[in-house]
């Protein structure tokens, strides 16, 4: 049969990574010679080919969560859909098909290549894993990418920061009566954007610090019909709440209203409150610490951020009245 050929994309699918702290670039005021040295030096991104029709269905798009990791980098999550047109595919019945039946077929894989905007060239950045959740597998018409690809690790003295391009490339095959394999690929050409991190410094050369204050031993229940388990860590109130108090088998967990994140805290000493002045800036995010629910321990720290600010909160104590009822303690900071 002949095809009328076109290059297969996925319509509409854009990576929208948010501003992230990066290590600083050099200021904006470089000049063209020194662009172009650095161009020079480096190496272009070199792409293999894709098939010029595939059976990758059009429409698909895909966002990338991005959050730091606490340490010197960040991680990505992936969201999206990408499935495989079988009822209507262009290659249904490809060159060399001698079957009775149509060719049905699934995606195997996927990679991940990365290049970064310098002047009219995609400079070469590197690949990245496709780190697959437990229990998961591609193989299928379709696949759920934020229930099938773990996070993804970036360390940002590899990945720098600027204009980037993220490049999915999708593998698909399909079996003739099992005695034939026809493999074909898709690309998918995602813009993104990581923003230096802008380090600021007073005028006398001292680090800035968002001072914070303590509250200490607040005490969210459900012992009682009429409490309401949860906390507006502005105003110490169970009005317009951030988080809510949930007990499963005695164990307590937060859940996140919306637009707020709980993360485990990465650097603070359990079961310690700092005293003397304390700055926000010494709170970290633990790597791979985000979560909704968050089950929560006794004298762990997490941090809670909403659209107010961030808090940084440590579990005092928990006590169980039965399986789904109890009392929790928590000190938390939140801004002067």
């Amino acid at each position: 049969m002949n095809f009328k050929f076109l290059k297969t994309f996925l319509a509409g699918s854009v990576f929208a990574l948010g501003s992230i702290g990066l290590t600083a670039c050099g200021d904006d005021s470089s000049s063209a010679s020194d662009e172009g040295d650095s161009s020079s030096s480096a190496e272009e991104l070199v792409l293999s080919s894709v098939s010029e029709e595939s059976p990758l269905a059009e429409g698909a798009a895909i966002t990338a969560n991005v959050a730091e990791d606490g340490h010197n980098g960040f991680y990505m999550t992936l969201q999206g859909i990408l499935t495989i047109n079988n009822e209507d595919s262009p290659v249904a019945e490809p060159e060399g098909y001698e079957g009775d039946d149509r060719v049905y077929y699934a995606i195997d894989s996927l990679s991940f290549d990365v290049g970064r905007k310098e002047g009219n060239s995609i400079i070469k950045v590197g690949n990245l894993p496709v780190p697959l959740k437990p229990g998961t597998s591609f193989g299928k018409e379709s696949v759920n990418l934020i229930a099938t690809v773990d996070e993804i690790p970036l360390n940002r003295d590899e990945i720098g920061c600027g204009d980037f391009v993220l490049y999915t490339t999708v593998y698909m095959s399909g079996d003739e009566e099992d005695t034939k394999q026809f493999a074909y690929t898709a690309r998918v050409e995602s813009p993104f954007t990581l923003q230096c991190k802008v380090i600021e410094s007073s005028s006398s050369g001292e680090e800035v610090c968002t001072e914070m204050e303590l509250v200490k031993d607040v005490v969210i229940s459900n012992k009682l019909g009429s409490d309401v388990p949860a906390i507006n860590f502005a105003t110490g109130t169970s009005e317009n709440p951030d988080v809510t108090m949930i007990i499963e088998d005695r164990v307590p967990s937060f859940t996140a209203s919306a637009g707020v994140k709980i993360i485990e805290e990465g650097s603070q000493e359990s079961g310690v409150i700092p005293e003397g002045k304390v700055c926000l800036e010494s709170f970290t995010e633990a790597y791979n610490g985000e979560r909704n629910p968050m089950d929560l321990e006794n004298m762990a720290w997490y941090l809670v951020k909403t659209a107010s600010g961030t808090y940084p909160v440590m579990i005092v104590k928990f006590m169980a009245q039965d399986d789904t009822r109890g009392d929790l303690t928590i000190s938390y900071f939140r801004k002067k």
